[in-house]
């Protein structure tokens, strides 16, 4: 089964959930097997999507596509309401049913209007696309979709993402952050938005990067390189994609980068915000692994190794001063 097919069974699966939950009597052996159903996270996000749609119909409802779409359905939903002699009682109208569930397979259609995803501070979140492809957004972090019979786009707004491509020669899959474009068509790769530019890693198979804001040939990635289009002299570079990478797993991996860096990189993740006055360290290489939003381990860290003291201030700011002696705790 190809990766869109799946994603129209999946769909027809999320929109017969959804009649069967707004009926005016749900059997309890239904609610369970819902629950289980909606346990992988494919299923859930396929089910959002319906909910989403049942909560657009409305504005939705004198498009003519829409409405050209819906006919068929509404029609062969009151076939076979006649067919069983009865009527169903539910609480949302079986014409509307009807109409959520020819949104669900009409891919075409509703994915050619852009769909909005992001992020709180501190969260992940994985989204499939209705071409199959995956995006897993950071921290923080937005986009905004739109695919086409011609080309797949994301505008990442803010934030990071990390994106695995499904193959399709004919439908370029063009991410933008600011003034930079990355092209791909089947592959895996980081963007992370940094002003009007990004920062991009190509982990799997090849992208093309270009800079609207510059003039300048672009440059074509293999895995394991990198450019940061906002640089003076953007270059490529090679890196270790696993410790770039390492926030989709929930974790940060600091390799030599400085402390004031990681810093930087752990407050992305947390409202508890660690303040560096610390000058006598800041530029110091940093090397370990640390779960994302973990912030006492991460200050607790920097304590042990460094001559250095933290302190909670009343508003919940960890202020890292010099000390003359090493202090493992948080005050």
């Amino acid at each position: 089964m190809t990766a869109e097919k799946d994603l129209d069974a999946r769909r027809r699966e999320a929109a017969s959930w959804f009649a069967t939950l707004n009926q005016r009597r749900v059997a309890a052996s239904d609610i369970t097997a819902f629950s289980q159903w909606r346990r992988n996270p494919e299923n859930a996000e396929a089910y959002a999507r319906i909910e989403t749609m049942w909560e657009a119909a409305g504005s939705l409802k004198g498009d003519a596509d829409i409405a050209a779409l819906t006919q068929g359905a509404r029609a062969r939903a009151d076939a076979s309401r006649q067919s069983q002699g009865r009527v169903a009682k539910s609480v949302v109208p079986l014409g509307a049913i009807a109409t959520i569930a020819a949104l669900a397979i009409g891919v075409a259609l509703w994915s050619s209007r852009p769909q909005s995803y992001e992020t709180d501070l501190g969260e992940r979140r994985v989204v499939v696309l209705d071409d199959g492809s995956r995006v897993t957004l950071d921290t923080a972090s937005r986009i905004r979709v739109k695919l086409t019979r011609g080309q797949r786009a994301v505008e990442l707004a803010s934030g990071q993402a990390f994106f695995e491509v499904e193959g399709d020669p004919d439908r370029p899959f063009v991410v933008s952050a600011g003034a930079t474009d990355v092209t791909a068509v089947g592959t895996r790769f980081d963007v992370r938005r940094s002003g009007d530019g990004a920062q991009v890693t190509l982990v799997e198979g090849k992208v093309d990067v270009s800079d609207r804001s510059a003039v300048s040939q672009g440059w074509s990635l293999t895995p394991g390189q990198q450019i940061v289009t906002t640089s003076l002299r953007p270059a490529v570079r090679t890196v270790d994609v696993a410790s770039e990478t390492s926030w989709t797993t929930g974790r940060l991996i600091f390799s030599g980068d400085t402390v004031e860096t990681a810093v930087a990189e752990v407050n992305r993740y947390s409202r508890t915000k660690v303040v560096l006055q610390s000058p006598g360290i800041s530029r110091i290489a940093v090397s370990g692994a640390f779960n994302t939003g973990d912030v006492e381990g991460f200050v607790s860290a920097l304590v042990e190794l460094y001559p250095v003291v933290a302190e909670r201030t009343p508003t919940g700011q960890i202020v890292i001063r010099d000390a003359p002696a090493k202090n493992a705790a948080v005050r």
